[in-house]
């Protein structure tokens, strides 16, 4: 396994893409702000763009100093295909994840 990072802005930012297809096994993100904030995250395929049609989580209200866990799914990511997300405020979500080379 392995480990990705990256921190989430007011716009669509890159959180992993993938050099070879990939299974996703966590997901956390830690909310360091001290107020809450609404966090989207999107599962591209291929070369789109991030919008409604491929977020996977909408709108997620994450507390002050609290993390939204993901580790009872599994995300198959094909080379070619990417997450990214977007947050209410910038620079106060980290996303942390692990994945494996399939």
């Amino acid at each position: 396994m392995a480990l990705f990072q990256a921190q989430l802005g007011t716009s669509a930012t890159t959180v992993f893409d993938p050099a070879a297809d990939s299974a996703v096994t966590t997901l956390f993100l830690c909310n360091t702000h001290s107020s809450a904030i609404t966090v989207t995250l999107y599962l591209i395929n291929g070369g789109g763009t991030p919008d409604d049609t491929n977020a996977i989580w909408k709108d997620i209200s994450i507390a002050s100093k609290d993390t939204f866990v993901m580790n009872n799914e599994r995300i198959i990511l094909a080379a070619a295909d990417f997450i990214k997300g977007i947050a209410s405020t910038a620079s106060k979500v980290t996303v942390t994840g692990t994945y494996t080379t399939i």
